[in-house]
C-alpha cells in the first residue's frame, strides 16, 4: 500500500471517528436540551393553569353567586376552568395532555388512579416539594414524560363547597351528591395537576436537530479531508516521490546533475539540501575517480 494511501486512509478514519463521537455527544445533548424544554413549556401551561384557577375563584365566581342559587353552574369551579382552558389551547398545544387528580375529588371523574395517587402521596409527606418530573410507559406501551404540581387549598373561599355537605351549596349537592369531595382544610394537598407529553416529542426534536448538525459536520470534513489529501499529496507526497527518485539514481550511480529544490525551510527541505549535498559530494568523488583513472599508466606504456 502507497504512503499516500496510507495516510490518507489514517485521515478518513480519524474523520470518521470524530464524526461519529460528536454525534454522539450531540445527540445526548439535544436530548437533555429537548427534555428541558418540554419542561419548560410544560411549566409556562401549569402556571396557566394556576392562573385561571385564582381568576375564576377570585374573579368569575363571586359575579356568579347570585345565578348559581337556582342550579349548579360548573364555571364557577377552578378545576372546570383551567381544564377548560387548556381544550382551548389543544390547537397549539396538541401534544400536551392536562389534567387534575384529587384523592377526594367532588367529581368522580377527577379521581387519582394508580401512580397519580403515589404522586399526591408523595406531595403530601413533602410539603416542600413543588414539582415533580419523572417518565412513566402508559397502557399503551408509550412512553411519556409528565410534570406534576400539587393541588394545595390556600384560600378559605374553597371550603365553602367542600368543608361539610350541610354548608355546601344545595345545586353542588344535587348534581354530584354528598358523598364525595368533601372534608378538605385549609393548607391540605388534595390532589395534583400535571401535563403529560409523550417522549416521542423530544426525541423527534433531538433526531432532527443532530440530523441537521451530522449533515453540516459531514460536509465540513468533507472538505477538509479534500483539502488535507491534496495538501499531503503536494507538500509531502510529491516531494517523497522526488528524493525517492533521486536516491534510486544514486544506487545506479547514475547522477546527471540532479537537484532538489531547496526553497523549503522545514524537515522535507532540509533532507533536500543534505541529498543535494550528497550529490555534489558524489559527483566531485566520481570526477576524481575518472581523471585518476585516465591518468594512470597502462601496461603496455610500461
Amino acid at each position: 500500500m502507497k504512503l499516500q494511501t496510507r495516510l490518507e486512509l489514517v485521515i478518513l478514519i480519524i474523520f470518521i471517528c470524530g464524526w461519529i463521537t460528536a454525534g454522539a455527544i450531540t445527540y445526548a445533548l439535544e436530548q437533555q436540551n429537548a427534555r428541558n424544554e418540554v419542561i419548560r413549556n410544560a411549566e409556562v401551561l401549569l402556571n396557566t393553569a394556576v392562573a385561571s384557577r385564582g381568576y375564576t375563584s377570585n374573579e368569575v365566581a363571586p359575579l356568579l353567586q347570585e345565578l348559581e342559587k337556582e342550579e349548579f353552574i360548573p364555571q364557577t369551579v377552578p378545576s372546570y376552568a383551567a381544564q377548560q382552558l387548556f381544550k382551548g389551547l389543544d390547537k397549539q398545544h396538541q401534544d400536551y395532555n392536562y389534567v387534575e387528580r384529587a384523592l377526594n375529588p367532588t367529581n368522580p371523574k377527577d379521581l387519582a388512579e394508580g401512580w397519580q395517587v403515589e404522586l399526591i402521596q408523595e406531595f403530601i409527606n413533602n410539603p416542600q416539594l413543588s414539582e415533580i418530573v419523572g417518565e412513566r410507559i402508559s397502557r399503551k406501551r408509550n412512553k411519556f414524560l409528565y410534570v406534576a404540581q400539587p393541588i394545595q387549598i390556600k384560600q378559605q373561599s374553597c371550603l365553602q363547597c367542600h368543608s361539610t355537605p350541610d354548608v355546601a351549596p344545595p345545586q353542588l349537592i344535587k348534581t354530584y351528591g354528598s358523598d364525595n369531595g368533601f372534608g378538605w382544610k385549609l393548607n391540605e394537598v388534595i390532589g395534583t395537576r400535571l401535563i403529560s407529553v409523550p417522549m416521542s416529542i423530544p426525541k423527534q426534536r433531538a433526531n432532527d436537530t443532530v440530523l441537521s448538525f451530522l449533515l453540516l459536520l459531514a460536509s465540513i470534513l468533507l472538505i477538509a479531508y479534500t483539502t488535507v489529501s491534496l495538501i499531503v499529496r503536494r507538500w509531502v507526497i510529491s516531494p517523497l516521490d522526488s528524493i525517492a527518485k533521486i536516491v534510486e539514481e544514486l544506487s545506479l550511480s547514475q547522477v546527471n546533475n540532479s537537484q532538489l529544490p531547496e526553497e523549503r525551510a522545514d524537515e522535507i527541505g532540509k533532507l533536500s539540501k543534505s541529498i543535494n549535498r550528497l550529490l555534489i559530494s558524489l559527483e566531485k568523488a566520481l570526477s576524481n575517480r575518472n581523471i585518476t583513472t585516465n591518468q594512470a599508466p597502462s601496461s603496455s606504456e610500461k
